[in-house]
């Protein structure tokens, strides 16, 4: 069997598993996929917009070829396994769904572990509601 990574095999035994992964499962079991992607380099920002509504936000010069690129090739993406990547043809790039979110969860725990005392709870947009006013 072959697997999608060069030089690596699958094993028949693995396969219909269920991913140990959080992250594979996220991908996987749950469906997720990118939907779509935006590009500034203006503003060093890539942001990747997901099935679920989510975004998921990188810079542009984290990602070497991408750095190095005007902004009308950084606009010639086309997504890749089923919403599982990104392709840029031009500069021969592939960038995953689950390193965006792997970077994204290691910025997030980071920020966390670094914060001053007191300041490490981190609100969530979609729970938070507005105090009740007096």
């Amino acid at each position: 069997m072959r697997s999608s990574k060069p030089g690596k095999t699958t094993s028949a035994k693995t396969e219909g598993k269920r991913p140990s992964d959080p992250i594979d499962r996220l991908i996987i079991d749950g469906g997720l996929r990118i939907k779509d992607v935006y590009i500034r380099k203006d503003l060093d920002l890539l942001m990747v917009v997901l099935n679920n509504g989510s975004t998921v936000r990188s810079t542009v010069s984290m990602h070497r070829r991408l750095k190095g690129a005007k902004q009308s090739v950084l606009e010639q993406w086309q997504l890749i396994g089923g919403g599982r990547g990104i392709h840029w043809e031009m500069l021969d790039e592939d960038l995953s769904l689950r390193g965006f979110i792997v970077d994204s969860a290691m910025r997030n725990a980071v920020e966390e572990l670094t914060a001053p005392a007191g300041r490490t709870q981190r609100l969530n947009p979609r729970t938070t509601t507005n105090p009740p006013t007096g």
